[in-house]
């Protein structure tokens, strides 16, 4: 068995899971950890099997169901003040 959860991490910076692995996916056999599993039917499944990936990523569900036009989107908004001349500030504000 894996010593460590099998699970790639983290959307800025992707990183191996650093939790000890506490099993093995019935589908893949990856190491996962107790954050990184749930139980079905056929036994503890990795997120990544759990939703259908080839790739040991733990996207959380709704990522998952992204359209290409919300990632446009998403790439629009962030290039937003690279053409505003006055770059007054941040499109988003910080209301905390």
């Amino acid at each position: 068995m894996a010593e460590k959860c099998e699970m790639i991490i983290g959307y800025l910076v992707p990183h191996s899971c650093e939790n000890p692995a506490l099993g093995k996916c019935v589908k893949c056999g990856r190491g996962f950890c107790d954050e990184h599993t749930n139980a079905t039917r056929e036994g503890r499944v990795c997120l990544a099997c759990q939703q259908g990936l080839e790739m040991p990523v733990a996207l959380p569900i709704a990522a998952a169901l992204f359209t290409p036009t919300d990632l446009d989107t998403f790439g629009r908004s962030s290039r937003f003040n690279d053409n505003d001349a006055d770059d007054s500030g941040d499109m988003f504000s910080d209301l905390s």
